[in-house]
């Protein structure tokens, strides 16, 4: 529940280089730097809530699915916190609603699910939020009745600034002694994973930096600005994922009660605060560089945008070494010497183009690891042991970071995937963006395999799964033209396919090291490398047909057919071929990992909606829409998540040997893909109607938005009763009646307006899964408690 909750984040997050892309100056940044600060108080609040009670359980679910809304609605909203767009709704004060609600959300909810000693302090928290909500109305509302020759931005910004002190001052001056961290190692993860998140969604602005619609050129200068945009991107993370964060966790957990709280509040509220916002600038800093490759475009790489690129990383590393000195009293090492690098080559980075900054900075950052390794190598160690206990039992007992940071880019791919079926809006397009969707969906599920064998946190596992991490990375920026040439660039049909055949000679070199020979001998790993081969040249062969020079834009019969066989091959071989490797040494890491990719697809859908209406005026429409999406995705997120997801790690973990391993082919490899498919569908479906609702006058209605919107939902439930049917042997019949109806309302719905048809539909889901979710009452009861995902370890009530 919980990172569905920071999915919708995500995007909230994500809109903030868009508010400050439209106001690209100092006082854009800072207006940016606000918006951050008030979102990353309303996230604080809600892991504040988590950590004292569930929120996956009873009552609390429909509320944070409320809650969920009114983020996405905030995020939405972001872009024009500080003007208006003609035409809708006023911006500013749709923002400041929507943050005051899920503020206040949190704040009721803390109130009144905790008791005893701490209910006074939460009383008085009331008290900054009461400050900080009047004057952000009043910055909303007031700059509209100045009088002419008065600046009313100037005086906006004043009001929000003023409120965010007040808020953050008066919840300081409450006293860290006046509430505890219950859990801390669900504290840690939470502000872990959303380093994590944040780190991801700058992955995306590399990806996305060109723009979500026409079609640009690939060029080198594109492939090596992403892959040195990477660079910086993965040193950031190892740098917090490899001694930071755990030692920070083993830091709280030494300490007593009342001063591990004031060490929680300044070492993870504030001090992790300051890294998001390094995190935000250096998204916008790459997406700024990455758009500015092209001599056409080069205007837009300015002194300003290095200086928001260095700055960014120059404030994360300033926010680490804040949280090392606080935590594990450490001051020095390689952050510090990234600091001074950053600062001095800074000047001369201003007079760099655009791939030469990004390169110098990837650079310095690499140097930093290097210096770990040689110069400071001794006391590198020493720290690593130190912080040992922490990460190994983040390594072998959940999703591990390294995992979730290949996920992150898979979010992006997603993101890719529905922008081809948004530029060929037609059935040939939806056939290849699922093709494509299919490789994508093989290349992850072999290197989650491999994964839950190779548990290991070693520099050679990290910098494959990096150099994975690159592959996949290139492949999203080639989806949108994976079946064409766009004149004055690379075949973008090339660029995919070889990059996959990367990918899957990597998955066989690992394959063959974790696999002990006495069980698979060399025969058989042969043999298993049959399928693989024939697909991987049949693609070739579709790559080679599909890059001609002038080749139409329909897809030729002879290139389709050989995607076809390739994706049916590729499969089948899997499915056939390799079923003696799909062993499973650990249900749960398997179980999260498949849950985790729901979760991913189902954060994509959210970034959809909200890409749907980027640029457009917010009418009331577009708030309806936008949280009728929320409300379905909800419920198809409760249709996994009740209790499908726990019996499935249940009969997993129950199950031993060959029949472990052909439930985890059968029920996850295999019927999780049209799961994903479903969502993918959905998403685009949303995207078509959130497009018309934004803008009834631009482009008009189409039957095949209307009926992916349908079909998504369909196909996904369909998987998921196949899914319940392979694990249980059962039938569900309020479900099987629920797909019925879907089934019959596509055609009926067909001739209303969109955001009927989309209200229509999730108020059928929701009624099906709320019926389903009563019968499902007993098993629910017998499941009891149902132990949390590995990866949010939980000691709450």
């Amino acid at each position: 529940m919980e990172l569905f909750l920071d999915l919708v984040f995500v995007y909230a997050f994500l809109s903030v280089t868009d508010l400050v892309a439209e106001n690209f100056r100092i006082e854009g940044l800072f207006q940016g730097v606000l918006v951050v600060l008030l979102l990353w108080r309303a996230w604080s609040s809600y892991t504040v809530l988590g950590n004292l009670v569930r929120l996956d359980k009873g009552i609390m679910r429909p509320l944070i699915f409320g809650v969920a809304a009114t983020i996405l609605v905030t995020g939405i909203a972001a872009p024009v916190t500080f003007t208006d767009r003609p035409g809708g709704l006023f911006g500013p004060l749709i923002f400041v609603v929507a943050f005051l609600l899920a503020q206040l959300f949190a704040l009721l909810m803390l109130t009144y699910t905790v008791s005893g000693g701490t209910r006074g302090p939460l009383l008085r928290a009331w008290l900054p939020f009461s400050g900080g909500a009047v004057l952000l109305l009043c910055g909303a509302l007031l700059p509209r009745h100045l009088p002419a020759g008065v600046d009313g931005g100037s005086v906006q910004l004043a009001l929000f600034f003023t409120a965010t002190v007040v808020d953050f001052i008066g919840v300081r001056a409450l006293g860290a002694d006046n509430w505890r961290i219950v859990s801390v190692p669900h504290w840690a993860e939470r502000h872990r994973l959303v380093v994590l998140i944040a780190l991801g969604e700058t992955i995306i602005s590399i990806g996305t930096a060109r723009g979500l619609i026409g079609d640009p050129p690939i060029t080198w200068s594109v492939i090596g600005g992403s892959a040195l945009s990477l660079v910086v991107v993965a040193v950031l993370w190892w740098r917090y994922f490899d001694i930071a964060g755990f030692a920070a966790e083993q830091a709280l957990q030494r300490w007593p009660a009342a001063t591990r709280s004031r060490l929680g509040r300044d070492a993870y509220s504030v001090l992790h605060v300051v890294m998001i916002i390094g995190l935000v600038l250096i998204a916008l800093g790459l997406k700024r560089a990455l758009s500015s490759v092209e001599p056409a475009t080069a205007y837009r790489w300015d002194q300003l945008s290095t200086l928001v690129l260095y700055g960014g990383v120059l404030v994360y590393l300033l926010g680490l070494v804040a949280l090392e000195h606080r935590t594990i009293r450490l001051l020095g090492r390689s952050p510090l010497l990234g600091i001074v690098l950053v600062t001095t080559l800074a000047p001369v980075a201003v007079r760099l183009p655009p791939v030469g900054a990004v390169g110098l900075l990837a650079a310095v950052l690499t140097s930093m690891v290097l210096a770990d390794l040689t110069v400071f190598r001794r006391r590198h160690h020493l720290l690593h042991r130190q912080a040992a206990e922490a990460a190994i039992h983040a390594a072998t007992t959940g999703v591990t970071p390294k995992e979730l940071f290949l996920d992150l880019v898979v979010v992006y791919t997603f993101i890719q995937v529905t922008v081809l079926m948004t530029r060929h809006p037609t059935g040939v397009g939806v056939a290849q963006a699922l093709a494509v969707l299919s490789l994508l969906w093989v290349a992850w599920s072999l290197y989650t395999q491999v994964g839950n064998v190779l548990r290991s946190e070693s520099i050679p596992v990290r910098l494959s799964v990096l150099l994975v991490v690159a592959l996949t990375l290139t492949i999203g920026i080639a989806i949108p033209q994976a079946f064409d040439v766009v004149p004055d660039g690379l075949p973008g049909p090339m660029i995919v396919v070889v990059c996959y055949i990367a990918l899957r000679v990597l998955h066989l070199i690992a394959l063959r090291l974790v696999v002990r020979p006495d069980r698979a001998p060399h025969a058989r790993m042969l043999r298993a490398g049959v399928p693989t081969a024939a697909a991987l040249v049949l693609l070739l062969f579709a790559a080679l047909a599909s890059s001609r020079p002038h080749a139409p834009e329909e897809l030729s019969p002879l290139a389709a057919s050989l995607w076809l066989a390739a994706i049916v091959v590729d499969l089948a071989g899997g499915y056939f071929v390799v079923q003696r490797f799909w062993q499973v040494s650990s249900a749960k890491h398997w179980t999260d990992r498949y849950a985790l990719i729901i979760l991913i697809a189902l954060g994509e859908s959210i970034i959809s909606a909200g890409v749907a209406v980027f640029g457009r005026a917010i009418s009331w429409s577009v708030i309806v829409a936008s949280a009728t999406s929320m409300v379905l995705l909800a419920t198809l997120w409760w249709a996994y998540f009740d209790t499908d997801a726990i019996v499935g790690e249940r009969v997993t973990q129950d199950r031993t040997g060959n029949q472990r391993a052909a439930l985890a082919r059968d029920a996850y490899a295999y019927l999780h893909l049209p799961m994903i498919v479903g969502l993918t569908l959905l998403s685009f479906g949303i995207r078509k109607t959130l497009d018309v609702v934004s803008d009834p006058s631009g482009p008009a209605r189409t039957p095949l938005g209307h009926a992916i919107l349908f079909a998504g939902v369909l196909v996904y439930l369909l998987a998921n009763q196949a899914f319940w049917w392979r694990t249980r042997h059962q039938i569900r019949w309020v479900r099987a009646t629920g797909i019925l109806l879907v089934a019959i309302l596509a055609p009926v719905t067909s001739p209303l307006p969109p955001l009927w048809a989309l209200t229509i539909l999730t108020a059928a889901t929701a009624a099906v899964m709320m019926i389903d979710s009563h019968h499902a009452a007993e098993l629910r009861r017998r499941l009891h408690e149902p132990p949390p995902s590995a990866i949010l370890t939980s000691n709450r009530p």
